[in-house]
C-alpha cells in the first residue's frame, strides 16, 4: 500500500510537470506565430522555395536578412507542427541572435562566416542552451528524453557541435520531438505527443530512419570524428553501437557544407580530446577524384584519357531480414542513376561514351550481419536491464512504455530487454526455443544470444569486432570502396507499428552503428502500384517479415531512400555518393 501511495504520489508530480511543460511550448508557439506573421506571405514563399545554397548565398550576398530567414522558419516551422506535432518548442533566444547577426553585417569589416544565418532544428535530447539579455546568465532549453521525471532537466551548455555549428553562424531556433527514452523509431513520448537543416543524433537509426521515411537526407559520421561525452544513451550501448549526431537537410549540399564547416579546424578535439582531429578531406570529396582505388588510361580514339574509377558494391539484401519489394528496387534503380552519371561523351558526334565514374558490382555481406547482431544481443543485457529499468522507473504511462511493460515480449515491443528487469532469466532462453522451432531464427537469435554472464558479454563483444574485421578485409579483397544498400526495411511505417516489431526490424541501420561506418541515405523515389503487388509474394520467415507484411499496405506514393556507407574516415566519400545520386536523381526529372 505505502508503494503504491508513493507512486500515485509521483504520478500526479509529473502530471502537473507535464502541464507545466506544454503550457511552455503553448507560449513559445504562439510567440512564433506572432513573430512569424511580422513578414510578408511574399517574403516567406521567396525563403522557403530557395534550396541551401540558394538561401546561403542570398545571406552572404545581403539579399535577405538573418532576421527575415529565422521568421520565415518560424512559420514554416509552425506548418510542420500543425500536421506532424513536430516540435517541443521554440528558441526565443534566436531571433535577438539573428538581429546581431545582422548588426555585425552592417560593419564593412565584418566577414561573414560560411553559415551565416541558416537556421537549424536540434532534436531535444541534444544539449542547446542561449545566453539571455541578464549579464553572466544562461536559459538552458529542456532535454527530457521524453520522460516527463527528467522535465526539469536544462542544459548548462551547447552540445559542442551544436557549439561549432553557432561559430560558422548557424542559428538553432527549435527543437524537435523524440520518442519516449529514444528507444524505437516512431515518435511519442507522455510530454509531448521542418526545417531546412536539422541536427540529431543516431544510436541506431534515428537520423537516417526519419530522413528516410520523410524523403529528406540524413548523415552518421564515423563516432570519433564527433563528440560523444555528451551524448548520454538510453541505455548501455557503447562500445558496440556507437551514437553520434549528424545532419538532416532537404538535400546533400547543406549536409557537405556543414560537415565541411564541422571539419574545418581542430576545434572539436580541443574540447573533446577523444574526437580524432581529422580536417574534411577534400581529396576524398573532389568530383573527379572519386574514392582513390587507381589510375590508369584509357585508349579511345588516340585520346589518352586519364581516369580515376570508384570501385562501389552494392546489394538489395543484407541475408538477415529481406527489405520489402519497394525498398530493394530503389536501390537497382540507384545503381542504374549512377552508372548513367559516369557515361562522359568523348565524341565530337556525340555518339561515343566512356564509363569515368563509379563501377558498381554486387556485393553480399554473407553471414555477417547474422553474426554481428548475435554479438550485439549478447550485451544488451549486460547488467539485466538494470540501466534502463532506472530510467523508466516512475515515468508515465504513454505509448510505448505502456506496451513495453504490459505486452507479450512474443508479440509486442520493440525492445524485448525491457522486459527482463521484470521476468526471469530462463524465460528468455525459452522464449528463444520457441522462436526456433517455429522457424524464426532472428527472434531466435535476439533471445538465445543475451545474456548477463561476463564471459558471454566479452565474446559478444569480441565477435562484433571480429566482423569489423572480415568485412573490412572482404571489402579489400573485392575492391570495394562504398557499399550502397537499403535504408530501411519498410516504407514509412503506421505510427503504432514499430511497437510489435522485434528489435531485428532495426537491422538495415544498426549495422552500421555497430560496423562504426560512417552512412548516409539519400532519397531515391516512391512507393508504387507495382510494389504494392510485389508485396503478396513477400515471403515470410519470422516475425519481423509477417508483421512489416501485414502491417505495411497501401504505400503508394511514399518516399523511398537507400543507404551509403564507408569504412570509418572515409566520411566524404559516402558524402560524395550522397551527391552524385542526388544530381542524378534531379538530371532524370529534368530530362523527363
Amino acid at each position: 500500500m505505502k508503494e503504491r501511495s508513493m507512486r500515485n504520489e509521483i504520478q500526479q508530480m509529473n502530471q502537473a510537470r507535464i502541464a507545466a511543460a506544454l503550457s511552455d511550448r503553448d507560449d513559445s508557439i504562439e510567440w512564433a506565430r506572432i513573430e512569424a506573421s511580422k513578414i510578408s506571405d511574399c517574403d516567406r514563399n521567396c525563403i522557403k522555395k530557395m534550396d541551401f545554397r540558394q538561401l546561403r548565398d542570398a545571406l552572404q550576398c545581403g539579399e535577405v536578412t538573418a532576421e527575415l530567414v529565422i521568421r520565415a522558419h518560424y512559420g514554416l516551422a509552425l506548418r510542420a507542427h500543425e500536421r506532424t506535432n513536430c516540435l517541443t518548442g521554440f528558441i526565443k533566444n534566436s531571433l535577438n541572435d539573428a538581429r546581431k547577426l545582422d548588426e555585425q553585417a552592417k560593419d564593412p569589416s565584418y566577414k561573414k562566416p560560411h553559415l551565416f544565418g541558416i537556421p537549424l532544428s536540434v532534436k531535444e535530447c541534444i544539449a542547446t542552451f542561449t545566453l539571455i539579455s541578464v549579464p553572466n546568465q544562461i536559459e538552458g532549453e529542456r532535454c527530457t528524453w521524453g520522460l516527463a521525471k527528467y522535465i526539469n532537466h536544462y542544459s548548462d551548455e551547447d552540445s559542442y557541435q551544436v557549439m561549432k555549428l553557432r561559430s560558422e553562424g548557424m542559428i538553432p531556433f527549435c527543437q524537435t520531438n523524440i520518442p519516449t527514452d529514444c528507444l524505437t523509431i516512431n515518435c511519442s513520448n507522455s510530454i509531448y505527443g521542418g526545417s531546412l537543416c536539422g541536427w540529431g543524433s543516431d544510436s541506431g537509426g534515428s537520423i537516417r530512419v526519419p530522413a528516410a521515411f520523410s524523403g529528406c537526407c540524413g548523415f552518421k559520421p564515423s563516432a570519433t570524428r564527433l563528440s560523444t561525452l555528451q551524448a548520454p544513451e538510453p541505455m548501455p550501448l557503447r562500445p558496440i553501437l556507437m551514437t553520434t549526431e549528424g545532419p538532416l537537410a532537404r538535400d546533400p549540399h547543406a549536409i557537405v557544407e556543414i560537415m565541411r564547416k564541422m571539419w574545418s579546424d581542430i576545434r572539436l578535439s580541443d574540447q573533446d580530446p577523444f574526437v580524432v582531429p581529422v580536417d574534411f578531406r577534400e581529396d576524398l570529396f573532389a568530383e573527379g577524384r572519386k574514392y582513390r582505388i587507381g589510375l590508369f588510361l584509357l585508349h579511345v580514339d588516340s585520346v589518352l584519357l586519364p581516369i580515376l574509377i570508384s570501385l562501389s558494391g552494392y546489394y538489395t539484401t543484407d541475408g538477415y531480414i529481406d527489405q520489402l519489394p519497394g525498398n530493394q528496387r530503389v536501390v537497382r534503380e540507384a545503381v542504374e542513376l549512377l552508372k548513367a552519371k559516369g557515361l562522359t561523351n568523348v565524341s565530337p558526334m556525340g555518339d561515343k561514351y566512356v564509363h569515368v565514374g563509379h563501377d558498381l558490382v554486387p556485393f553480399s555481406l554473407g553471414k555477417i550481419a547474422r553474426k554481428t547482431f548475435r554479438g550485439v544481443f549478447a550485451t544488451l543485457i549486460a547488467d539485466g536491464g538494470a540501466a534502463l529499468a532506472d530510467r523508466l522507473k516512475d515515468v508515465q504511462p504513454h505509448g510505448s512504455v505502456t506496451k513495453l511493460r504490459s505486452s507479450s515480449p512474443v508479440c509486442k515491443g520493440p525492445i524485448f530487454f525491457v522486459l527482463y528487469a521484470f521476468d526471469y532469466d530462463y524465460l528468455q532462453k525459452l522464449l528463444g526455443w520457441f522462436c526456433k522451432m517455429r522457424g524464426d531464427t532472428n527472434t531466435a537469435d535476439f533471445f538465445l544470444s543475451q545474456s548477463t554472464r561476463a564471459a558471454d558479454v566479452q565474446r559478444g563483444i569480441d565477435q562484433v569486432f571480429a566482423c569489423r574485421k572480415s568485412l573490412v578485409k572482404k571489402m579489400k579483397d573485392e575492391g570495394i570502396d562504398v557499399i550502397l544498400c537499403p535504408a530501411t526495411l519498410t516504407a514509412a511505417m503506421p505510427h503504432a507499428l514499430p511497437l510489435s516489431l522485434p528489435s531485428p526490424s532495426m537491422v538495415a541501420t544498426s549495422l552500421w552503428n555497430a560496423m562504426d561506418f560512417p552512412a548516409g541515405v539519400v532519397p531515391v523515389g516512391v512507393w508504387t502500384e507495382e510494389d504494392e503487388t510485389a508485396m503478396d509474394s513477400y515471403e515470410e520467415k519470422g516475425a519481423v517479415e509477417t508483421r512489416i507484411k501485414a502491417g505495411c499496405r497501401n504505400n503508394v506514393g511514399l518516399p523511398l531512400a537507400v543507404q551509403i556507407v564507408a569504412p570509418a574516415f572515409r566520411d566524404e566519400m559516402v558524402l560524395r555518393v550522397m551527391v552524385d545520386l542526388h544530381e542524378s536523381m534531379k538530371k532524370g526529372a529534368n530530362d523527363l
